[in-house]
């Protein structure tokens, strides 16, 4: 029983005793414990999917850390890779969360991730799973995360970072616009440049070279110069100004109009616009 239910009860009893009619006792006891659940309820941290850290179990033969694999800072008073797990599991588990509840694919990406890239064994995972679980029940601060790996993680290993975290956003299907938005918060606190996050979303998405000719650009637009080139495209080639030219002008002008309008659609998919 929540601590809300029990007060709600406790003021419902109250008031039931200043009434002084036993009926009233009664319907004010059960009323306020509703009321007191209700608030419990709407005040609970978000339900754990108890499938989805099953995948964080002990693995018996699993490589042990390897804290040579990171460039490690001086541990506080924890072992080497707890400070360094628990940052990266504040970052993971915002981008997961960026879409909506964490799923189970998305907890393999993050466990093969530790294990492949940093060679975390048992303990370690183990450790893992505890700040997941953490940061699942209360949302980190993904700034200061994010700084943090910054800090404690060289070039190749910060690049290999967003991969994973690009991998993990489209672990549950299409890249929304709120897990594109938290990436791009992501790779500009890691301190990675324009070109390397366009490589590792051309890698996941495609690098859409055809659908930038359809729109005039090149790859290198920014997301600002592709929206502008559609406007400017949509608003030339709409078939009403073309209609009075006749049929087969309108027709023309209608595939072109789709192809712009098809061209657009998929980088706004794979930009996360």
């Amino acid at each position: 029983m929540g601590a809300g239910t029990v007060l709600g009860a406790m003021l419902g009893l109250m008031a039931g005793l200043l009434v002084g009619s036993p009926w009233a006792i009664v319907l004010l006891l059960i009323a306020g414990g509703f009321a007191g659940r209700y608030y419990d309820a709407q005040n609970a941290p978000p339900p754990e999917d108890p499938e989805a850290l099953s995948d964080f179990s002990p693995v018996p033969h699993a490589a042990s850390f390897d804290a040579t694999s990171v460039e490690a800072l001086a541990p506080r008073d924890e072992e080497p890779y707890e400070q360094l797990a628990s940052d990266l599991c504040a970052v993971f588990v915002e981008v997961a969360h960026a879409d909506g509840e964490v799923r189970r694919d998305e907890v393999r990406v993050v466990r093969r991730y530790f294990q492949t890239a940093l060679g975390y064994g048992p303990e370690a995972l183990d450790v893992v799973r505890s700040h997941l679980k953490r940061f699942l029940a209360h949302p980190p601060d993904l700034d200061a995360a994010v700084d943090a790996c910054h800090a404690q993680l060289p070039a190749a290993e910060r690049h290999r970072l967003l991969d994973t975290l690009y991998e993990l956003a489209l672990a549950d299907g299409g890249m929304q616009r709120s897990e594109r938005e938290v990436l791009r918060r992501v790779a500009e606190g890691l301190g990675l440049s324009e070109a390397d996050e366009q490589a590792i979303i051309a890698q996941h998405l495609g690098a859409g070279d055809a659908h930038y000719t359809a729109l005039g650009l090149t790859p290198d637009a920014t997301d600002v110069e592709v929206k502008r080139a559609f406007r400017q495209l949509a608003a030339e080639l709409h078939p009403d100004k073309s209609a009075h030219l006749g049929r087969q002008a309108a027709e023309q002008a209608a595939r072109r109009f789709q192809e712009i309008r098809d061209a657009y659609e998929e980088l706004r998919r794979l930009r996360g616009l």
